[in-house]
């Protein structure tokens, strides 16, 4: 036998089989950065939905404001005497109430358009990560194809000289010359 033969033999068999480990460890990175995505998806879903609902409480809040203001105005006549204490208080709600709770409003929308923009950034960093992944896979998918063709070429020759081998030893008994002579000596 040619070791050399042998040797390229178990080389390719190994080769396989890390191959093939190796495309197994690629689909669950696959999966496992699939549910990060999801993850992350619902994340920004649920941010979305935080925004929203700020807005939508903004909005009444103006709403209200609104209908405070035209109240006012249609009854102003009336209230043009208390005007001045009316102001003043006025004045004071704002500057302690008001003022600091659309500031705060204003840092939160930025801040959460801020971590939006980082999500979306993640998002796609993910998914270009995710693309290279499949490209590993698809080239590992196709060596471990061209490695197992080479197997299966290799054990079809095996069988072929196996074949070729039993039937020259199946044949070798019917021509052998000891037993010819020992037919031809029995007649005598």
């Amino acid at each position: 036998m040619d070791w050399s033969f042998i040797g390229s033999i178990f080389w390719k068999f190994s080769l396989g089989v890390l191959l093939l480990a190796l495309t197994a460890l690629a689909g669950y990175l696959c999966a496992a950065i699939g549910s990060l995505r999801n993850s992350l998806n619902s994340v920004r879903n649920t941010l979305n939905s935080i925004e929203n609902i700020v807005n939508q409480e903004i909005g009444e809040l103006i709403m209200d404001v609104d209908k405070t203001v035209k109240e006012v105005n249609a009854e102003l006549p009336q209230l043009l005497q208390n005007l001045n204490g009316l102001t003043a208080s006025l004045q004071g709600i704002s500057e302690t109430e008001i003022q600091p709770t659309v500031h705060n409003i204003q840092e939160m929308s930025g801040a959460l358009n801020q971590s939006i923009q980082q999500l979306e950034d993640l998002v796609q960093k993910v998914s270009g990560f995710s693309g290279q992944t499949i490209e590993q896979a698809t080239f590992f998918r196709n060596q471990i194809a061209v490695s197992l063709a080479d197997i299966i070429s290799l054990w079809q020759g095996v069988k072929a000289g196996w074949d070729s081998f039993a039937s020259g030893q199946s044949q070798e008994p019917a021509e052998d010359p000891t037993t010819a002579d020992a037919s031809d000596a029995e007649p005598n």
